[in-house]
């Protein structure tokens, strides 16, 4: 008992100390007055829900290349001038090909008739017309596995994957992110995502009438996707000028309407039929990044760079995919303005669009900025939901782990947790880590994010006021600390 009683006192020593040291380093850290200043504007006269309200609904889904974008573009670029931001303007990139969702109709007509509840991918031809055909599963998950299917594919509706079981996202913190945040699914079989783009171009060579996969979401929602990259073997590397419109129709279906097509082909023949009509525009459209900053006070050519992207899929609204993202940035750039902050660097606010279009609008960024690349500090995006941010990641940059540390350690009183060292290839950072340059990605709090986003429920509804207030805080008071660093932050080796 009397070794436990010292035991206990030396921890109580130790824990005293370590919080003393902790506010000793706070104190001497000149960065705390204007960081809790900072936080304080947001806290008490942010504009955050006002923004994102009008942006969710006065401007609706922001499709790119749609008319509802522009306008989106337009908006943004009159707040961050209403903020008082400098450098404010539109950089325009070129679309290959704009797209218009037109009206789906799908049922099952044999051996039973039930009315499917269906979306069209992105940037993918209708049926033009109504058709019907056999439901046929491409059981294939290597180019081997499609010798079996030569010309028995005419005319079918086609399958790629057994029905989908549904794996609950767990905390975000506490799991490997692959794990816990993507997929929330299983594919069976375990088709790669390289077989994909083969198997596709297989049922459109074959003369295949459609191609239905199922949603990754529960309760009649439906996901979303774009199938226009599929003209390029190499995602990676195209354009927006090479965005061309898939030409084998193809939808998401349902969840459970999914599994309803999958019982009754194990019971014997499924006949469909599918209208979906959808238009697209024959030259390219110019889609524009909206780019503002606060110039810097000693360094103005070295940049620190806080990134969302403004675009949407057209299920929703697009409020937290990702109109949050979009909000949190105005309301740093407008606290930062407000409080008065003289950052040493200058802090660009850009809201790309393209992101969900593999990322075309940030790599039209990257392509005409390359001058700019070697003094660009680092980029902190934020594109994963309402919650509050809980760490950001390094995408393995083991060189700026050490500075990070320093940089967050004032947010930790904000909520936020260690960082984490997991590369996180999901949105615009990664455009930049490609190229060699810091790009670091906000880890939220998943809520239910992965079931709502890309989906027809993500609207404002599904927002947080205190998570987004957080966020808003957290990117606000990175940027500044960054762009108060002695030097530029470490950067690893440029890879693709």
């Amino acid at each position: 008992m009397r070794n436990s009683r010292v035991a206990w006192m030396l921890l109580l020593v130790l824990l005293c100390g370590g919080a003393a040291a902790t506010a000793q380093a706070r104190k001497q850290d000149p960065n705390t007055e204007p960081d809790r200043k900072i936080a304080a504007e947001i806290k008490n006269h942010n504009e955050l829900m006002e923004n994102l309200e009008y942006l969710s609904d006065m401007l609706g889904p922001r499709l790119t290349g749609s008319e509802n974008l522009r306008k989106a573009n337009h908006w943004a670029e009159q707040k961050f001038r209403e903020y008082g931001a400098q450098g404010v303007h539109l950089e325009p990139w070129s679309l290959g090909r704009s797209w218009t969702r037109g009206r789906i109709e799908a049922r099952i007509t044999a051996p039973a008739e039930h009315p499917i509840s269906a979306a069209s991918y992105g940037w993918v031809e209708g049926t033009r017309g109504t058709i019907r055909g056999p439901v046929v599963y491409l059981n294939a998950t290597k180019p081997a596995d499609l010798e079996p299917f030569k010309g028995k594919l005419k005319n079918a509706i086609v399958l790629l994957f057994e029905p989908r079981s549904i794996v609950t996202p767990a905390h975000p913190m506490l799991t490997p992110y692959g794990d816990s945040v993507i997929p929330m699914n299983e594919l069976k079989p375990a088709m790669s995502f390289a077989f994909f783009q083969p198997a596709y171009r297989f049922l459109t060579e074959e003369g295949a009438a459609a191609m239905l996969m199922p949603s990754d979401k529960t309760h009649g929602l439906l996901n979303m996707f774009d199938l226009g990259w599929l003209s390029s073997k190499d995602t990676d590397r195209i354009t927006g000028d090479q965005v061309r419109i898939a030409p084998t129709p193809a939808a998401y279906v349902s969840w459970e309407d999914y599994n309803l097509i999958w019982r009754l082909m194990q019971r014997g023949k499924v006949e469909m039929e599918l209208n979906i009509q959808n238009s697209y525009s024959d030259k390219p459209v110019e889609v524009y990044n909206t780019v503002a900053e606060i110039r810097g006070s000693e360094k103005p050519d070295e940049i620190v760079m806080l990134g969302a992207h403004m675009d949407s899929w057209d299920l929703g609204t697009g409020a937290t995919d990702n109109g949050t993202g979009t909000v949190a940035v105005l309301e740093a750039a407008r606290a930062l303005l407000k409080s008065g902050m003289k950052p040493k660097r200058t802090i660009r606010f850009v809201l790309f669009s393209g992101e969900e279009q593999f990322l075309l609008g940030s790599k039209a960024y990257l392509k005409s900025h390359q001058g700019e690349l070697a003094k660009i500090s680092g980029v902190l995006v934020h594109d994963s939901g309402s919650g509050k941010v809980l760490s950001i990641g390094l995408e393995s940059d083991y060189a700026a782990r050490e500075i990070m540390d320093q940089v967050v350690r004032p947010l930790h009183e904000f909520g936020l947790l260690e960082l984490t060292n997991r590369m996180i290839y999901a949105s615009d950072n990664s455009t930049f880590d490609d190229a060699g340059v810091p790009g670091f990605l906000t880890i939220q709090d998943v809520l239910d994010y992965n079931q709502t986003h890309h989906s027809q429920v993500d609207t404002f509804d599904r927002v947080r006021r205190d998570d987004l207030e957080q966020s808003a805080e957290v990117i606000a008071i990175w940027a500044y600390n960054v762009a108060q660093l002695p030097d530029l932050l470490p950067r690893k080796p440029a890879s693709r």
